[in-house]
């Protein structure tokens, strides 16, 4: 959330509804604290022996005193709960050392809270925390049943320690797998809605798909009679001399009528679905071809084309004029982005590792594309440049062609920085293979 010019409170910890600093398991935890207390109280009640009910009435006092201030720390301050909770583990092993060794030893009933809080704290924390808290139980329950007679035969306490690290162990082994389950899950969740919105982008691209193709046929008879009249009008200009305005005017409106023209033919094209004839093809010389198409608008704009073609490149699979359209489309927008006299990169290489491909990359040293727009400029219609010099269709007719290669594409680019394209094709021998 932004806010722009107005001083904000800070909200206390827990009082935001949307992120409640207590979760489901503090308040289970803070029930499990009241209920002890409780306890603590009715064996209060019934114990017959009045010095030892004064001592555990003192505990019971500090033990609420206590779960008061640990609530209020979660609450009030951005302390870790998880780090509180690992220091109450240790204070509370300690107030049970101090129960079970006024309440008569191993045959204490408080000794079953060494057995709660180790499971409690391996659940919480996993088994590693779980193993170091039944560690600290284990030895601080022993040290409670020293010098209380009648001793205890060594083996019933050896299982007493034992049952504590069983506990541990098992109760954080459950833990670790319920945390990986959920984390899994959460994985799989974030897949689906990932997912789902690309089934929309796809439904909505073809519903568009669909949209443009009626509409690109309803303008392109009547643009090409428009263009054909023109034509032959200003030709008839030329041949009986009319004046320099009229032949200015016509030729201004040639130029739009090849403008809508070309602009009906780039929708023809998004909109096209048909088959493409495929055969081998050495990618450097795909980009040679479409060098003269692009060669004036270099020259127009004052700028370097520098080419650092990799020779001997594996082939790829793929329709040669398609291919062309791509690298035209790729660099008329490197084109349009640079400053006159700059310069523009075309690489071709192949990758690196067991999975090789070929790779080329288009840069230019231009004004980058905002970030925001990053994950648009695929979408038909959408453009960065200025009314009247884009129609929006030239890197998603890219990326629909590249599609149909089982090329990849993907753009990197910063304000200020400029832009690179990155194009990856499979082998042809990788190609060949899964058909």
């Amino acid at each position: 959330m932004i806010h722009y010019g107005i001083p904000v409170a800070r909200l206390p910890a827990g009082t935001d509804p949307e992120h409640p600093r207590l979760s489901a398991t503090d308040r289970f935890f803070a029930g499990l604290r009241v209920a002890a207390i409780a306890v603590g109280g009715v064996w209060l009640l019934l114990s017959p022996d009045l010095p030892l009910r004064r001592q555990v009435a003192g505990l019971l006092a500090a033990s609420l005193i206590y779960t008061v201030s640990i609530y209020y720390l979660i609450l009030r301050t951005r302390w870790p709960v998880a780090r509180i909770y690992l220091v109450t583990a240790l204070v509370d092993l300690f107030f049970l050392s101090g129960l079970v060794r006024w309440a008569g030893g191993e045959s204490s009933v408080f000794v079953l809270g060494f057995y709660l809080l180790v499971a409690l704290h391996s659940f919480y924390f996993g088994r590693r925390v779980g193993m170091l808290i039944a560690g600290a139980a284990a030895l601080l329950l022993v040290l409670a049943c020293l010098d209380i007679s009648p001793p205890e035969p060594w083996f019933p306490s050896l299982v007493r320690v034992g049952l504590l690290f069983v506990t541990a162990w098992s109760t954080g082994l459950l833990a670790d797998r319920e945390r990986q389950a959920r984390q899994r899950v959460e994985g799989l969740l974030a897949e689906l809605k990932d997912t789902t919105r690309i089934l929309e982008q796809a439904q909505k691209m073809a519903l568009i798909g669909r949209l443009t193709a009626g509409i690109a046929h309803e303008i392109n008879n009547p643009a090409a009679v428009v263009l054909t009249r023109v034509e032959r009008m200003l030709l008839e200009a030329e041949e009986k001399g009319y004046s320099a305005a009229l032949k200015r005017d016509l030729a201004t409106l040639q130029n739009h009528a090849r403008r809508v023209a070309d602009v009906v033919q780039k929708m023809l094209t998004y909109s096209r679905s048909g088959s493409l004839e495929f055969s081998p093809l050495d990618i450097n010389e795909v980009i040679q071809q479409s060098f003269p198409l692009i060669e004036h608008r270099l020259k127009d704009r004052q700028l370097t084309l520098n080419l650092n073609l990799l020779r001997r490149l594996p082939r790829i699979y793929g329709n040669a004029n398609r291919l062309e359209e791509v690298f035209v489309n790729l660099l008329t927008n490197a084109i349009d982005a640079s400053s006159p006299g700059g310069q523009v990169y075309i690489v071709s290489t192949i990758s690196g590792g067991p999975d090789k491909e070929v790779q080329v990359f288009v840069s230019d040293g231009g004004q980058g594309i905002p970030p925001e727009n990053l994950d648009k400029i695929f979408e038909p219609f959408f453009t960065t440049k200025p009314p009247g010099e884009g129609t929006g269709l030239g890197l998603y007719i890219t990326y629909r062609i590249l599609n149909d290669h089982r090329a990849s594409i993907s753009i990197d680019s910063q304000p200020g920085k400029g832009t690179t394209v990155s194009i990856r094709f499979p082998l042809l021998k990788d190609v060949m293979a899964t058909r």
